[in-house]
């Protein structure tokens, strides 16, 4: 964590000093802070309880490096925040990466990156959003709820590990030009055992906007994992290749990604597997954007080299009221029908109702 915030903040200080005092009045006005506080209370069979969604705050800045402002130095610095007591009887999150690293600590590192921004694309290093995440994250629009099939929070983590959610120690290099998208990853964490490669995992995503249709797709690999892997480590053979097509219009949006995968996910018991899972979302706007009703799907399936009976199955709608920019009250309710490693069926209705307000970061 402590190399993260230094790593955000190191660019700033040195040009800083640079620059002098006089100008470094003037970039801090370049600096941003923003936020978003969102708590929920919901519950199911196993009781109920009042939990945390996302509540993180940030800086983040630009600063131009040279005269026509087609160079710049940007950083982030996101923390997560732990407003309440987390409670594992109850959980709903629209990051399901959310909790990680949240257990023991009030505050915890979200993201932390610098870099450049040039004409030719953007440079950054650091705990970052992974270029899986760009095409990802067109289904990851839930409120309350969030899909778990995208393969961005693997494996109980934020997707840190094996670079698909916030990537953890990763140099990304990302493109956008007129419609076309490129993103290529790889993350340096330098494993004390089992280091045979220069990188430990890539990643590598291409994508192109027509007008409201957006198709891409990404491959993430892990090189240097470990075969019984701790928090924050990754899994050996970790793999993952998704494919989307994502229509977005004013009013109505309608997403669907599927992936193969290997060593990406884990059963309720905890065992690795690999197999294909594929999300949906729909939402759509009406009175003057006012409302929102949101609908999410999501499965995963193992392979049939797999002895095991698990089947993940989601299904999530949502209903928000907006009374600001930056303000919304949502209900919703999770039907989780999953078949657990053993058999047995979960058929779990969860209820949730949430509040958030966002300052310089607008709901979306």
């Amino acid at each position: 964590m402590k190399r993260s915030i230094i790593l955000v903040f190191f660019l700033t200080m040195v040009w800083s000093q640079v620059i002098g005092q006089k100008d470094s009045l003037n970039l801090l006005k370049n600096i941003e802070p923003y936020g978003t506080f969102q708590i929920g209370f919901g519950g199911n069979r196993n009781g109920w309880s009042v939990v945390n969604l996302v509540p993180r705050v940030g800086l983040k800045g630009s600063f131009a490096l040279t005269p026509d402002q087609r160079f710049k130095a940007i950083a982030k610095a996101e923390f997560g925040l732990r407003l309440v007591q987390r409670d594992d009887r109850v959980t709903f999150s629209a990051d399901p990466g959310s909790g990680v690293g949240s257990v023991n600590s009030t505050v915890f590192i979200r993201q932390g990156f610098g870099g450049v921004e040039t004409p030719y694309g953007n440079l950054t290093v650091g705990k970052q959003w992974g270029v899986h995440y760009f095409l990802a994250g067109n289904i990851d629009n839930m409120y309350l709820f969030g899909g778990d099939a995208i393969g961005v929070y693997n494996a109980g983590t934020d997707g840190g590990p094996s670079g698909t959610g916030r990537a953890d120690q990763a140099v990304k290099y990302e493109l956008k030009h007129k419609g076309l998208y490129l993103g290529l990853q790889s993350q340096f964490r330098g494993l004390m055992y089992g280091n045979e490669f220069f990188f430990d995992s890539y990643s590598a995503a291409i994508a192109y906007q027509y007008r409201k249709f957006l198709v891409g797709t990404s491959y993430s690999k892990v090189l240097d994992g470990l075969e019984n892997p701790i928090a924050g480590e990754p899994k050996i053979n970790d793999e993952l290749f998704s494919v989307l097509v994502d229509y977005n219009s004013e009013n109505f949006h309608f997403g669907i990604i599927s992936s193969l995968f290997t060593n990406h996910e884990t059963m309720n018991e905890g065992a690795f597997y690999s197999g294909f899972m594929v999300e949906y979302n729909l939402k759509y706007y009406f009175k003057n954007r006012k409302w929102a009703v949101v609908n999410n799907s999501s499965i995963k399936i193992p392979n049939n080299n797999h002895s095991s009976e698990y089947f993940y199955n989601v299904y999530d709608l949502e209903l928000a009221r907006r009374f600001s920019p930056n303000v919304v009250v949502i209900c919703g309710v999770e039907y989780d029908n999953s078949t657990l490693a053993d058999g047995s069926h979960r058929e779990l209705f969860t209820l949730g109702f949430g509040f958030y307000y966002n300052f310089n970061q607008e709901v979306p």
